[in-house]
Order: C-alpha cells, then structure tokens, then sequence
C-alpha cells in the first residue's frame, strides 16, 4: 500500500523521470543489475532484506547511485546500521512536496558529479583529499547498535593528533561547557558523532595540503575562516530553532565550504595566481575570479568531491550553492541557509587572499524564505557570544 501511494504521488513526473516502483530489496538489485538508476529510495521496514542491508549493498554495488531511506522513529537501530551508506534520510509519512524536493536535490547532485567541466577539472588534479581510515572506522563502529562514546573514543584515541583536536574544541570558549573536558569519550559525548565525524574530515583535509606554499595564499588563514565560518552558521541554524539534523549538518557543512579552494590551489598554482591577481586586480570575489579562469569555482569543486565521498545531500547543496543559493531547488531554511549566512558573517576574518572583497549576502534568497531583516540579529547574537575564534581548535 505505501508502494502503490508512493508510486501514485510521484506519476506527473513521469515525463521527467523514468520510475520503477519494486517490492523488495532483492529485487530492487536485480533489477539494478540490467540498468542504471541515478537514485534509490527505499523504505527502512521491508519483508527479507531490509533499508539499511539494501542501502549498505547498493553503496557497495553503485557508489555514485543517490540512497534515500524513508524511516520512521522507530527505526533509529536500524538507522546506526546505514549511517556512510545513506544520503538522505526522510521521516515517515512522507508528504508528496518533501519526497519531490529531496529527489529533486538528488538530481541536481547527480548533475554536478556529471559536470564536464568540473570532471574535468578534478581529473587534471594530482592531488585530492581522500576519506581518512580513522573516518571509515568510525562509520563501521556506529554501524552497531550496541556502540556508545566509550566505543568511538576508543577508535579516536589512537590517532593522536586527532584527539588533542577533538579535545580542543569541546573545551573551546564557543561551546561555554564550564569545565574542563579531559576525556576524549566524554567529548565525543558533548559534541555529538556528527561534529566529530565533521572533525576528522576537516582535519584530514586540511593536513593533506599544509604545506602548500602560493604567494598570496594562507592555508592557516583559511583553516580558521572554516571553523569560524561553521560555527557562525551553526549559531543562525539555532537562532531559526532548526531541527538539530539541520543544525548538525550545517555545522558539516561550514566545516568543508572551501575545501575545494584547497584542491584548486595546490593542483592548479600557476591558475590559482591568476585568479588571485584577477579577484585582487578587479575587486571581485574569489569565487566570481575562479568561474572566470576555470568555468567553475571552489563551491562546485568541494561539493564535486563530497558528493563522491558520499555526504548527506543536504551539506552537498550547501557547499556547492554557499555563494549562489538562490540556485536551490527548495525555498525553506536548510543547512545552505544557514551557510551562506553563517560565511557572509565571518567573511572579513581570516581571508585566504587578502585585499579581495568579502561575498556578499543574497537578499533576495533570504526574501523568498521570509527572513528578510534577519542578518542584523544574527549578527548581533554573533557578536553577543564572542567566542574565541576557533582558530586553533
């Protein structure tokens, strides 16, 4: 029944999708087996093989395949076991505009993998940041449902530089605990496995291309800038009493927003300093000086690669549209809301490129969510918290 009314909802697209509709997971991957599908949604609670064991396959079987579960809260076991194989996951019952808009999502990130010109300029790069082991170990361990922080602290504990990190930032003047955490398992606790997962990507990030060395480019200013950037946009995420999904994810997704400047910089110098001379020469942004030596900028490069490595659509969107959001598909607050907000916030602290103008705040995005007026709050909350900017953290 919830096969047929989902089948039901989604027939006037049928001019612009093609749509099997199957009844199980073993045949969902038979049927895989003879074409190719850009994206699966998959209830969570189906006879034989279920959601997570389907998703977990067809992560294997088809990497570049959008997952989609349907769950409901009762599900949340079952939802640890596909944490890495899940792109995006929807509360039961679905209504017929959010399962739209996340296919339509779906399909925009299928679009930019197929990007020729991004594809292409990913190819010419030596050099790219890889999913770090310790991220892939965690993924497994959360995978069980019996895990708890004792668990993930103990796999965390062995890289050590990682865990100075971690401990760091939980002691930060940001998140204003009180008292001093000592204990990477009780800072796994506080900060929660979604910061923490963030964390090491960032950090593996980051240290691939440290020692990076353009004339004009500070990849320790950078690294501050993203930290500063994604607890700027985590803070209007909860000024707009998001949901703490949203809230998570945009925190992920300020974390990595310039991950793809990293990739363009170190791969491609002699380009890079062309585009640093245009942005500092023309008094333009990074971004705009980026399309116009590469056809694309870092926005589409970084959401290119996580969209590989397979995060969550929603942090995929928000990296790939950050300085453009009023290319998004859907007009309500999501983790690119908060941001493009959270970045304009801090824009002018911790430039990578000095003398080269800020990005501007697209108001007529911020209209069309009716959160116009918004930004002198937000701001103003900015400023009340003062934190130490997490620079080193």
């Amino acid at each position: 029944m919830v096969l047929r009314s989902i089948a039901r909802l989604l027939r006037p697209l049928a001019r612009e999708w093609e749509m099997e509709f199957v009844g199980s997971g073993a045949s969902a991957l038979n049927r895989m087996s003879q074409a190719r599908f850009d994206v699966v949604v998959s209830d969570m609670r189906m006879p034989g093989m279920n959601g997570a064991e389907l998703l977990n396959e067809v992560m294997k079987r088809y990497p570049k395949t959008v997952r989609i579960i349907l769950s409901g809260f009762a599900d949340r076991e079952l939802i640890l076991k596909c944490i890495g194989s899940t792109h995006q996951y929807l509360a039961k019952p679905c209504d017929e505009h959010e399962l739209k808009m996340a296919l339509l999502r779906a399909a925009r990130l299928e679009d930019s993998l197929e990007n020729e010109t991004i594809r292409e300029l990913v190819t010419c790069c030596s050099v790219l940041p890889s999913v770090p082991s310790l991220y892939s170990e965690i993924i497994e361990v959360l995978q069980d449902p019996e895990t708890d922080t004792d668990d993930i602290g103990s796999v965390i504990i062995k890289d050590g530089g990682m865990t100075a990190r971690i401990l760091k930032l939980a002691n930060s003047a940001f998140f204003g605990l009180g008292r001093e955490i000592a204990d990477v398992s009780e800072g796994v606790a506080y900060l929660g496995t979604e910061t923490i997962k963030s964390l090491i990507l960032f950090t593996n990030a980051f240290s691939q291309y440290e020692r990076l060395k353009l004339p004009g480019f500070s990849v320790e200013a950078l690294w501050r800038h993203s930290l500063d950037a994604a607890n700027a946009s985590k803070m209007v995420s909860q000024c707009e009493s998001a949901e703490r999904k949203v809230v998570e994810e945009t925190y992920v997704a300020g974390l990595l927003h310039d991950v793809g400047k990293l990739i363009l910089a170190a791969n491609l110098p002699k380009q890079y300093q062309e585009v640093i001379d245009i942005a500092q020469r023309e008094k333009t942004p990074l971004w705009a000086a980026e399309r116009k030596v590469f056809g694309a900028d870092h926005a589409d490069v970084g959401g290119h690669l996580l969209g590989l490595w397979g995060l969550p659509v929603p942090v995929v969107e928000a990296i790939t549209l950050h300085h453009r959001p009023g290319l998004a598909v859907q007009k309500k607050f999501a983790p690119l809301t908060g941001l493009h907000a959270g970045n304009v916030l801090v824009a002018s602290e911790n430039s990578a490129v000095a003398d080269v103008p800020a990005s501007a705040l697209d108001e007529n995005y911020l209209a069309e969510l009716g959160l116009s007026g918004r930004m002198d709050a937000w701001r103003n909350e900015w400023q009340d918290r003062a934190p130490e900017s997490l620079s080193g953290a």
